[in-house]
């Protein structure tokens, strides 16, 4: 149902822009709904249309007829004004007609059901409006995840409660939030809800949702939250909230100052935060709509940027509010986020989860949770949102604040109980004694930190301010920092008797996410930045650690540098440091071809009008080009298509290009498969050359039956559990928790859970089980990356030099099925006819028989890569990716 009316649009098609369709289609889609329930009072509007009665006048009759209440939900959907558009463009009986063929009739549509399609539009509202979506909209795995962190530690309490729950969103956008709180609370006890946006068509859509939902839309109003309650003296059992992220307040400023002046009688008792920013405003009027604990209490969840955390000085408005909410031991849990999980901001993300009754256990306490690297990638970005959180990874980061306790979290590296008291910090300001209460985000860094972490200040040295004899000195700003030959001499020279920094060549200087290393001809100089000297010659590894994404969110401003954990035993690592600087090298490069394959249009002179228009189309051609080469580069898939070893190459190739979702199913499941066959015969191999490239009874015992998945993860297992394996180093780490193992383990674990399914399954259950199953596959293939790095060398000659030996061969790579000619050399002989594997990290090379081998396929005659499959007695089955089979004799 929900295509049919989107199918509406292609009447809208070069009229309205995208991002305006559904204000046309939501609200005919409510009016249609309404129509066929009879809620108008009034003749149908197609019975008017066909009766003759011209289609503005007969909405216009609709609109008079309808209830109040109805009448202002259609006026705040601006109907009749996108009626009145249609109409000007001829539109209006066309897509009146469209509507008519819908029969929305409870009968016909449950209001499940029609709550089901709304929300469909809804979401497709989302993706059309690109840049707009984040004002309205907070992404659906994000208000899954605060619906849960709020209900999830009443679930029992819920369950035996009759009471009718009230529910309260006071910047409730489109009404996300709101809704996934009724979905998980509707199930357990009777609900209210309540809502407030200052943005019309916000609130509408809102309204316009809950009465899809067969719900009442009374609670929800129009206006500014914090001028103008619309729901003065009213308590909530819950409450959810996306507050913007720096929106001044200064529109409001006049109501909240006289509220915040009768202090505890009012909102904003605890303080008022800078002008610029308004969350901490928005959190204390819902700490006021808290219901006493006597009278059951409270629990909301309130998405935040960083610097509510700990942004303001000692006795500034941020700071009195935080410290009122941690002297009231309020706050009960912070979770940091992925970044990328919102739509048009990648800045660092918390959920504060606050109430007013803790549980005795957890009194005194709050729970840090570092959930930075739960997150799964969206095969495409959508006005910025490039992550997902899955249902599994919701569950789990509410399964561990669940668990957490005082003396065991139950995932330390994940989350950890902190006592309010460590956050508290004190000094004298203006021979005042001062406190005030901090959440750093290096609490959250810490929290997964192993050995080999230690401060800042165990590899580098703060190089402090001073002020510079002479009257000329040179001064380094950041807009020189982009120069490609930087020296001290090149530099303006200025003067003055302000705190500057000296630096040199080898420092790291400029601040959160803008590290430099000086150059080693840089010279002397001062600067106003940041200045971090490196105790070894390791500035390039600095540089590249202090820059990363999540490191970016940590203050400079307010907190020592030298407290952040940083990896010391890397970071001590010329070697590393030098690697990485090979690395930026390469990345310098790449930017560099990139720019000149796709040069600015207008770089010179042109006269020649016609001659602008030709280069411009031959840098179109050249963009597509390009984007499709580098596609690789971002999509896991692609890449494996494009670098990994055959077998997985060809089927990520398979699993792109499925057609319907049962194809794209059995290629996924495959190609999951296909890193444990592919990795499982890497490590078969390994423990046969170790056995002088025989295979002991106990491996050929695995292979009484065909090869399974679960053998080649049996193989693996088998292979790492004794110890490190010096043969291919890259598998010393594949038993990690977050390993490739437990990965392949996964997806195995679904593919036989799944494979229970009889009948043919409909579409969505389908895409639903991709949906569980893509980012499990995606991350083995991450964690497997080393993979691209392996060349399968078939050696068809192996020639002496005289000082060495020429190996003269094919290499198979990649999804394209032919074998590519390669010439190298090596310093010590090799069987010919034989496929060996190399990489760089393994010193000498694996070879492969007989585990493996490449021929010229009996019955397709074609070369084709054959793997063990069944081994009986001395008769080993290899089988091709073309599921043909060759027999050889073991020895």
């Amino acid at each position: 149902m929900a295509n049919l009316i989107w199918s509406t649009a292609d009447l809208l098609r070069g009229h309205f822009r995208a991002s305006e369709y559904g204000s046309v289609l939501l609200p005919f889609t409510v009016l249609r709904r309404l129509e066929c329930r009879n809620l108008l009072r009034g003749q149908s509007l197609v019975f008017q249309v066909h009766a003759g009665t011209d289609p503005l006048d007969a909405l216009r009759a609709m609109h008079d007829n309808a209830p109040a209440e109805l009448a202002g939900l259609l006026d705040q959907l601006d109907l009749y004004a996108i009626a009145s558009r249609l109409s000007d463009l001829g539109l209006l009986p066309q897509v009146i007609a469209r509507f008519a063929m819908l029969n929305l009739g409870e009968q016909a549509v449950s209001d499940i059901e029609m709550g089901s399609i709304f929300d469909e539009l809804v979401r497709r509202l989302a993706e059309t409006m690109a840049d707009l979506s984040g004002e309205h909209f907070t992404a659906p795995d994000l208000t899954a995840l605060l619906a849960k962190l709020i209900l999830a530690p009443d679930a029992a309490r819920l369950a035996r409660r009759t009471a009718l729950i009230r529910i309260y969103d006071p910047v409730c956008g489109g009404g996300g939030s709101l809704m996934a709180l009724w979905a998980a609370a509707g199930q357990m006890s009777p609900v209210e809800l309540f809502g407030q946006d200052i943005n019309r068509a916000s609130s509408a859509l809102t309204s316009a949702t809950l009465l899809m939902h067969g719900l009442d839309p009374g609670g929800i109003a129009f206006g500014d939250t914090l001028s103008n309650d619309a729901h003065p003296d009213t308590t909530f059992d819950y409450m959810v909230a996306a507050p913007p992220f720096g929106v001044e307040w200064k529109m409001a400023e006049e109501q909240v100052k006289n509220e915040a002046a009768l202090g505890d009688a009012g909102r904003f008792g605890a303080g008022l935060p800078r002008i610029n920013d308004g969350s901490l405003l928005f959190l204390q009027h819902m700490l006021a709509k808290m219901r006493p604990p006597e009278d059951g209490g409270s629990r909301l969840a309130v998405l935040f940027h960083g610097r509510p955390l700990f942004a303001g000085a000692l006795g500034s408005g941020e700071s009195e509010i935080r410290r009122w909410i941690f002297e009231n031991d309020l706050l009960e849990t912070v979770v940091a986020l992925p970044e990328r999980l919102l739509y048009n901001t990648n800045i660092p993300t918390y959920i504060w989860v606050l109430t007013n009754r803790k549980e005795p256990s957890r009194a005194g306490n709050v729970i840090l949770m570092d959930c930075r690297r739960h997150f799964a990638a969206m095969r495409r970005s959508l006005a910025g949102k490039s992550r997902y959180l899955t249902t599994e990874q919701i569950s789990e980061i509410t399964a561990i604040r669940r668990s957490a306790t005082a003396t065991d979290t139950g995932a330390p590296n994940v989350a950890k109980v902190v006592p309010v008291a460590d956050f508290r910090h004190e000094r004298i300001v203006g021979g005042v004694p001062r406190v005030g209460y901090q959440i750093r985000p290096f609490d959250f860094f810490s929290i997964a930190l192993g050995d080999g972490f230690a401060p800042l200040s165990s590899v580098v040295q703060v190089i402090r301010p001073l002020r510079p004899a002479g009257a000329n000195w040179p001064l380094l700003t950041a807009k020189d920092l982009d120069r490609p030959d930087l020296s001290a001499a090149d530099l303006d020279t200025v003067g003055g008797k302000s705190p500057v920094t000296p630096c040199t060549a080898g420092d790291v200087v400029g601040g959160p996410g803008g590290w430099h290393l000086l150059p080693p001809e840089f010279g002397e100089a001062f600067t106003r930045m940041f200045v971090l000297r490196p105790l070894r010659r390791t500035g390039r590894a600095l540089c590249e650690f202090l820059n990363a994404p999540q490191n970016t969110g940590y203050s400079y401003g307010l907190h020592p540098p030298t407290d952040l954990p940083v990896p010391a035993e890397v970071l001590n690592d010329e070697r590393f440091s030098d690697d990485l600087e090979d690395l930026r090298r390469s990345r310098t490069d790449l930017a560099r071809i990139t720019t000149g394959i796709l040069p600015n249009v207008f770089e010179g002179t042109r006269a020649d009008l016609a001659e602008t228009r030709r280069v411009v189309r031959v840098a179109l051609a050249e963009a597509v080009l390009t984007t499709e080469l580098l596609q690789p580069l971002e999509d896991p898939i692609w890449r494996a298509e494009y670098a990994y070893p055959f077998p997985i190459a060809a089927l990520a190739r398979h699993y792109r290009i499925a057609a319907s979702p049962a194809q794209r199913k059995e290629a996924l499941l495959k190609l999951g498969e296909s890193v444990a066959r592919t990795i499982g015969g890497l490590a078969l191999a390994v423990l046969v050359g170790r056995n002088d490239n025989r295979m002991s009874g106990a491996l050929r015992d695995q292979f009484n039956r065909a090869a399974t998945w679960g053998t080649w993860n049996w193989m693996i297992k088998n292979l790492r559990t004794p110890g490190p394996v010096p043969e291919l180093p890259e598998l010393d780490s594949i038993l990690d928790d977050n390993g490739t193992h437990n990965l392949l383990i996964q997806a195995l674990k679904f593919r036989n859970d799944s494979g229970h399914s009889f009948g043919v399954q409909p579409a969505h259950e389908l895409e639903e089980e991709i949906a569980q199953i893509e980012p499990v596959v995606q991350l083995t293939l991450e964690s497997a990356s080393w993979l691209a790095q392996l060349q399968y060398d078939l050696v068809d000659r192996c020639e002496y030099t005289g000082t060495g030996f020429r190996l003269i061969g094919r290499r198979l790579r990649g999804s394209h099925p032919d074998w590519e000619p390669f010439e190298r050399l090596v310093s010590d002989p090799v069987t010919p006819h034989r496929v060996y594997v190399n990489g760089p990290s393994n010193a000498a090379a694996i070879e492969l028989w007989p585990t493996a081998s490449a021929e010229l396929c009996p019955k397709c005659r074609q070369w084709e890569f054959f793997v063990i499959n069944e081994v009986h007695r001395r008769t080993a089955t290899l089988r091709s990716g073309r599921d043909h089979e060759i027999d050889r004799q073991l020895t």
